[in-house]
């Protein structure tokens, strides 16, 4: 079993695992609806739907429609409309060609949706993400962001959430429910997970004429001869 598979069947499997998709699944389902164009893909965790409500119809998971290295992309420069990453940057050997494997085959303006875990929260505190997963590599959200903008994306928004206690309870998980709309205005940072929307910016270059080039070129003027006639 791989990396990708043993994260995904503690997200589908577990409750506190199933509590965190919930959430991520909201994330996605609220950003992807505004996306539009003719190809998205998703990488990794092929038995959960991340682009639910989205319109575009030529969706494709990779390893599971299309077999391939996540660290080389077989598509086209310019080709992608929407890529849809939930942690596959913490499992990634080099995360940072990874995001330039996305930025190369996005369209201009074409969107990227990371999902990762959160250095700082009761999640890692307790060290239950060694119990998910020893091989993940969490991303400090500060390097991730300048890294990003490194690369000419725009970070257009994001989320911080999932702030219950790592408990495997159903209950006890939606009894701690208003812990939610508490860690979102009181100490947002310290949620077990975060989400990130960003677009493909490029840049095109302007002419810049110089001031004095319009002095360069001397204006033509055109000279006109008159014909009188006498009528005498």
């Amino acid at each position: 079993m791989t990396k990708l598979e043993k994260l995904q069947q503690w997200l589908l499997y577990t409750p506190f695992g199933q509590y965190v998709l919930m959430n991520e699944q909201i994330f996605f389902r609220h950003n992807v609806s505004n996306i539009f164009g003719y190809y998205s893909i998703q990488l990794g965790l092929p038995r959960i739907n991340f682009s639910e409500g989205n319109k575009i119809s030529n969706h494709y998971v990779i390893n599971h429609d299309i077999k391939c290295d996540f660290s080389l992309l077989p598509f086209a420069n310019s080709s992608i409309d929407l890529i849809i990453c939930p942690h596959v940057l913490e499992l990634s050997s080099n995360y940072k060609f990874l995001l330039q494997e996305c930025y190369r085959v996005l369209v201009p303006r074409g969107k990227l949706i990371i999902t990762g875990f959160n250095q700082h929260s009761l999640f890692t505190l307790f060290g239950h993400k060694q119990e998910i997963l020893p091989e993940i590599k969490l991303i400090p959200l500060n390097e991730l962001k300048q890294h990003i903008c490194s690369l000419k994306f725009s970070i257009l928004g994001g989320k911080f959430f999932c702030y219950c206690p790592p408990i495997n309870n159903h209950q006890i998980i939606a009894k701690l429910s208003w812990l939610e709309k508490i860690g979102n205005r009181w100490f947002p940072t310290l949620a077990n997970n975060y989400a990130l929307l960003v677009s493909k910016e490029v840049i095109t270059p302007t002419r810049i004429i110089p001031a004095t080039a319009q002095y360069d070129k001397k204006p033509e003027v055109a000279f006109g001869t008159a014909k009188v006639c006498n009528t005498n």
